[in-house]
């Protein structure tokens, strides 16, 4: 995770819209280097969020995320023996809306594939970008505790789903939503969760047309800058 000289502080509408006194959130920085961690822990004090604890692997993460549950963890990819992509696994399947942050400066395709086959909150790369980092921010002060947005995005790939089908005919939007929901329990407000899910059935019904239906959906989604619709939109194209 490279910081130092990457970093600077955030923008002066960020100071405005939230008192850095009063952002009260809380956060997990894991990094293998550990003067890296804690330069990175220093900026994240300075700009007004709590670092509740600093480890050093994957495994700390896990363990530090059980222990305290932050508001965000932030993790290096790259890491020995317990990496990032350990830590996202195991992570979400203990909190499926953990707030987690991957930094790292790999680009390998299959190393993607794999990282958002758990569904990151954000992928920033190496160097940090300051104004995602405000985004990022921000939006999580604004929705913590609360929930909003991301039932926002629920029903926004609710929608663009069922306006699809709808317009190849309203039995194919009924046997997919009866399809989904008979064999995993699921409706269309949670494929943005579970993208691999709306997937499986859209291929089971339409076979390789399915490219066809997922390719409309995507170009209703990919105008949203968002990395939740971002990651479903990875899963379901792929």
């Amino acid at each position: 995770m490279i910081i130092s000289k990457h970093i600077m502080p955030l923008t002066n509408s960020f100071y405005r819209k939230y008192d850095i006194h009063n952002l009260l959130l809380t956060a997990i920085v894991i990094d293998d280097d550990k003067n890296t961690a804690n330069v990175f822990a220093e900026y994240l004090e300075m700009v007004g969020v709590k670092v509740i604890s600093v480890g050093h692997n994957g495994k700390d993460a896990v363990e530090l995320y059980k222990k305290y549950s932050p508001d965000i963890l932030f993790s290096d990819l790259n890491m020995p023996q317990y990496d990032g992509i350990y830590a996202l696994k195991k992570i979400r399947n203990l909190d499926s809306n953990a707030k987690i942050v991957i930094i790292t400066a790999n680009q390998d395709s299959k190393i993607f594939e794999k990282l958002y086959r758990f569904k990151p909150t954000e992928v920033f790369a190496k160097p940090l970008d300051i104004k995602k980092m405000t985004a990022l921010l921000e939006r999580i002060t604004q929705t913590k505790d609360t929930g909003i947005v991301d039932n926002e995005k629920k029903a926004l790939v609710s929608f663009v789903i069922t306006e699809t089908l709808l317009k190849i005919g309203p039995s194919t939007n009924n046997e997919v939503g009866n399809r989904l929901y008979a064999k995993y329990n699921c409706y269309f407000s949670d494929c943005l969760e579970h993208p691999e899910y709306l997937k499986d059935i859209l291929q089971e019904i339409f076979g390789n047309g399915s490219t066809a239906v997922i390719k409309t959906i995507r170009e209703e989604l990919v105008k949203f800058e968002d990395q939740y619709i971002r990651n479903f939109l990875f899963v379901i194209s792929k």
